[in-house]
């Protein structure tokens, strides 16, 4: 294993354990196999890209190439955001799994249903954001309303109910994030495009 392979998957295995994740959780939440993510863990493995870039934003990562330069900087500051990260409820994290699989239930039995695909992409909108700070209730709520869109005289209105409960919370899971700095506290720009040449 060469030491850039070891060092990323190093990297994954921390962010994982951070999160309070098991390979199981992860491989739901970024579609990559769960064997997959054991031998690139273990360093078994040259990990593919597609397979980084989705464990990665599983994970709340990104991928970046940084300037060698910059390297020792950016550790530092990696470490310490995934040292004093928030502690995630997995048991919401599973919950989230559920509502995944029982969207993938009601496509197979109804995909002619309109409504679906954009049930779909709101729950798909979900997957940008930090769920592990959202209580398995709320989850477990919404797969309930979204089981009883297989009900025919409560699949419409089942159907209206889960879109508005997952909108619902994503405007919540969006307000939470933190706030931009006060405008007095912001970095300032060595330029601006906007600049009066005049002044």
């Amino acid at each position: 294993m060469s030491y850039d392979t070891e060092a990323i998957a190093k990297s994954l295995r921390e962010a994982r354990t951070a999160k309070g994740l098991s390979q199981r959780d992860l491989s739901t939440l970024a579609g990559v196999p769960q064997a997959q993510i054991s031998r690139i863990e273990a360093g078994t493995v040259d990990p593919r890209t597609t397979s980084l870039i989705a464990l990665a934003h599983a994970l709340d990562m990104e991928l970046a190439l940084v300037p060698r330069k910059a390297v020792p900087a950016v550790k530092s500051i990696a470490r310490r955001s995934i040292g004093h990260g928030f502690v995630p409820n997995s048991s919401a994290l599973k919950e989230f799994s559920r509502i995944t699989e029982t969207l993938r239930s009601l496509q197979v039995q109804m995909p002619a249903l309109d409504g679906l695909t954009q049930l779909q992409r709101s729950v798909a909108d979900l997957e940008r954001f930090k769920m592990a700070t959202i209580e398995p209730e709320t989850f477990r709520n919404i797969r309930k309303t979204m089981e009883r869109i297989q009900e025919p005289t409560r699949s419409l209105q089942a159907l209206t109910q889960s879109q508005e409960a997952i909108k619902a919370l994503r405007n919540r899971l969006a307000h939470d994030l933190p706030s931009l700095p006060q405008s007095e506290d912001r970095p300032r720009p060595a330029y601006s495009l906007d600049e009066d040449d005049n002044a």
